[in-house]
């Protein structure tokens, strides 16, 4: 299965966002392969949210920011405790153009110079995809199929594949567009993501069921992947995260939140 490029002359404009907390390196590097996108430089933009960082993050996405030939923009936030993922989500989708026609969400990751094209194919093929890219993990950097804990999903050589179950939808790697969007956007907390969920995980996994209960295909597409390091217990301790801790407490409490919300007796597992 593929996206059909050719089905429109016309290139939309893309806005990509990730939030950073304490990790200026990886959001740097996130930032640095946005830069070389072989996508349009007048047809995106980057938002990245600063979650409150200690460390030099501001500074230094600032000063990546002076020399680009790409629209960018750093949005502060006050930290908390909480992991607010949903509502730093909805501030990055706030503060994005009015020209946007399609969202494209990363985590702290490395993307290829084809990543902003690999989302957009999709949206020029019809504008109800919801699409999530393979997320390649390990030590060190690698493109290998079999490095993703999802690669079963993919379709024969690793091609795209249409997937039912929502939850094979993850944040550090996804888009969608503005029409889509229009149909789960219901304020005062779906904006469009769920802010009543706090701590870890799962907000892009209710986020998704929104979408696809509004009409959306979804497509794993390893062709839109990103590489993420895996985390050290370290690199944690310096940010100043337990993150098994957040992962036990968060994941446990907005599993039960999705089911409760949804009237759903289980989640489809993948």
């Amino acid at each position: 299965m593929r996206g059909e490029s050719e089905l429109s002359a016309t290139d939309p404009f893309v806005s990509v966002y990730t939030i950073t907390y304490n990790q200026c390196e990886a959001v740097k590097n996130t930032v640095k392969g946005l830069f070389s996108q072989q996508y349009p430089r007048e047809l995106y933009e980057i938002i990245v949210l600063d979650d409150g960082s200690r460390d030099d993050t501001a500074s230094e996405i600032r000063d990546l920011a002076r020399g680009a030939d790409v629209r960018m923009q750093l949005v502060a936030a006050v930290h908390e405790a909480d992991y607010l993922s949903a509502l730093r989500w909805n501030q990055c989708i706030a503060a994005s153009s009015v020209a946007s026609d399609v969202f494209i969400q990363v985590d702290d990751v490395v993307v290829r110079p084809d990543f902003i094209q690999q989302h957009v194919k999709w949206h020029r093929w019809r504008d109800n995809c919801l699409v999530t890219g393979a997320k390649f993990e390990g030590p060190s950097e690698t493109w290998e199929l079999t490095s993703c804990r999802r690669n079963s999903l993919a379709g024969p050589d690793g091609a795209a594949a249409l997937v039912e179950a929502f939850t094979v939808v993850w944040g550090a790697s996804m888009s969608f567009t503005k029409e889509m969007m229009s149909r789960v956007f219901k304020p005062p907390y779906e904006r469009p993501y769920d802010e009543l969920m706090r701590g870890w995980g799962f907000q892009e996994i209710e986020f998704a069921f929104r979408m696809q209960k509004a009409g959306a295909v979804i497509v794993y597409d390893p062709a839109a992947g990103v590489f993420h390091k895996d985390h050290s217990l370290q690199t944690e301790v310096d940010r100043g995260l337990n993150r098994e801790d957040l992962i036990s407490r968060g994941s446990k409490q907005n599993e039960r939140y999705v089911l409760e919300k949804h009237g759903l007796r289980s989640l489809p597992r993948w």
